[in-house]
């Protein structure tokens, strides 16, 4: 399903939250890319950091865990 005008502003929400948005709004994730440090897994939730369109009504999503298994608490 193809979208018209601009996708939603997603960034900032979890990952969850903005396929949601994403979908609601006639758009799909085509992909979704996790960036995080070499040296350092990261823990859920998961949120969108940057978002891109990839074609008619897609969009390829930048996530990252909020914070690393060996972060202090």
């Amino acid at each position: 399903m193809a979208s018209a005008g601009a996708p939603p502003d997603v960034v900032g929400l979890t990952l969850d939250d903005a396929r949601q948005a994403v979908l609601a709004a006639g758009w799909r994730v085509e992909e979704v890319v996790e960036t995080r440090s070499p040296r350092r897994p990261l823990l859920d939730p998961r949120r969108v950091v940057r978002q891109r369109v990839t074609g008619a009504g897609r969009l390829a999503l930048v996530v990252c865990g909020e914070r690393s298994a060996d972060a202090q608490v």
